[in-house]
Formats: C-alpha cells, sequence, structure tokens
C-alpha cells in the first residue's frame, strides 16, 4: 500500500487511506435518511471544515469529531459556528 502524507487541511476521505475512508462509510451508512444532510449540505459543510484552523487530519481539534461525520448528520452542528442545524 502507497503511503499519502496526512496533510494538516485535509479531510480523512481525501487522504488516501482505505481504512479511514471505510471507517467514515461505515458510519455515514448507517444515518437514517431522515436524519441525514442533503448532499448540497454535507459538501458545504466540508468546504468550510477544509478552510478551517480547527481541521486537524480530519478531526475537529475543537471537540475531537471525524467532520465527515458530523457534517453527514442533518440536526448536527460546528462547535465554532461555522454552520449551523438544518433541516435540509
Amino acid at each position: 500500500m502507497e503511503y499519502k502524507k496526512i496533510c494538516r487541511r485535509c479531510l480523512i476521505s481525501d487522504m488516501g487511506e482505505e481504512a479511514y475512508r471505510e471507517m467514515i462509510s461505515r458510519h455515514t451508512d448507517i444515518i437514517k435518511d431522515a436524519d441525514r444532510s442533503s448532499e448540497r449540505s454535507y459538501k458545504e459543510r466540508l468546504n468550510i471544515c477544509r478552510e478551517c484552523e480547527k481541521l486537524n487530519a480530519g478531526t475537529c481539534i475543537s471537540c475531537g469529531c471525524y467532520v465527515e461525520i458530523r457534517a453527514a448528520m442533518k440536526r448536527s452542528a460546528c462547535p465554532n459556528g461555522k454552520w449551523d442545524r438544518t433541516d435540509d
């Protein structure tokens, strides 16, 4: 397996680490449709996270969450107030 350096501004899905991507998929796949954010909101949230100084190797240093899991949940919010809960 090829090793890719983990960059501070990367999301886990950007890192090329198959095990991490599978873990994120396992967690996001079990979110009920009624609780899942829309694809548009999910992408917007992740774009905000990519630019955030609190992103560190796919996790938020403010709360410790995997941002890709938090962003996938409709009623989640950024702990730093950069994006809010939504009912899509």
